[in-house]
């Protein structure tokens, strides 16, 4: 198996993680609550932030090692500008449910991440 670019195993069991050496993002596959549709979960975290998530029937690692291949240095940016300094927050969602979002201290851009989290202690 080859190295992965840029990006360092934090642990194996029971889910599989990853540190970006470089950015600090996070990479996780873990086993998903049983109300997901998909047993298992991926997502790549720049800030806490998901810039990168998809669900799988069984732990299929060579998949999610394959995602971190395409993606050596993950950053959160403003689609809307070129600044990168974006800052990260939480709304809620529905009820108890996180969303996390992100705005654009210069032009004024917020966007919503796709995932919505249980509630976050």
């Amino acid at each position: 198996m080859s190295r992965i670019t840029n990006w360092k195993r934090k642990s194996r069991t029971p889910s599989l993680a990853y540190r970006n050496t470089e950015t600090g993002a996070r990479a996780v596959l873990h086993r998903a609550p049983d109300s997901y549709r998909y047993k298992w979960r991926a997502a790549i975290l720049v800030d806490g932030y998901p810039v990168w998530s998809r669900g799988f029937e069984t732990k299929q690692a060579t998949a999610f090692r394959d995602a971190l291949r395409y993606r050596p240095l993950p950053e959160l940016t403003c689609p809307e500008c070129p600044n990168d300094d974006v800052i990260v927050d939480k709304k809620a969602a529905d009820g108890p449910k996180v969303q996390r979002w992100f705005d654009c201290p210069d032009c004024g851009h917020e966007a919503r991440s796709k995932i919505v989290y249980g509630a976050e202690r």
